[in-house]
């Protein structure tokens, strides 16, 4: 019985129309699930007397509104544009780098002892893809391995 994961996860192979659509799908998910909390934060928010931020941001009157929102919206493009040049700055400084070393490759004349079993079945185990160790009354190992 093979034990087959319950979600394929290899976007290596799927064509970018199907990565777009599942970046697309994934992102109106999200939105909808937000808005499901919106009640409670609204309720959270009007707890903490956030109730009239429209009238405190100067929103509420027409001409006030389009000075106080382009303030908003520079507000904004300046923590975008930190945020921008905070992550520019880190790829230079860390991109290219590899920070983690590959692992050495045991051998099996090593590996044998440490398993506990003959060399024939560690040759076996590094060999094959999948293996199933069964054990016996007595409590010794057996190997089953897969054949993909």
């Amino acid at each position: 019985m093979k034990a087959e994961p319950l979600i394929i996860n290899r976007p290596e192979r799927q064509k970018p129309l199907q990565r777009a659509t599942s970046a697309l799908i994934t992102m109106i998910a999200w939105t909808l699930w937000v808005s499901l909390w919106l009640p409670l934060l609204t309720l959270i928010a009007w707890l903490l007397g956030l109730q009239d931020i429209y009238v405190k941001l100067g929103l509420d009157h027409p001409f006030q509104a389009a000075q106080n929102l382009d303030m908003v919206l520079s507000v904004g493009c300046v923590c975008a544009f930190s945020l921008g040049a905070w992550a520019f700055y880190n790829r230079m400084r860390f991109a290219g780098r590899q920070r983690r070393h590959a692992n050495r490759v045991i051998d099996i004349q090593e590996m044998a002892p440490v398993l506990e079993a003959s060399v024939d079945t560690a040759r076996h185990l590094r060999a094959s893809r999948r293996s199933i160790i069964h054990f016996d009354e007595q409590g010794g190992m057996f190997l089953k391995a897969d054949a993909s």
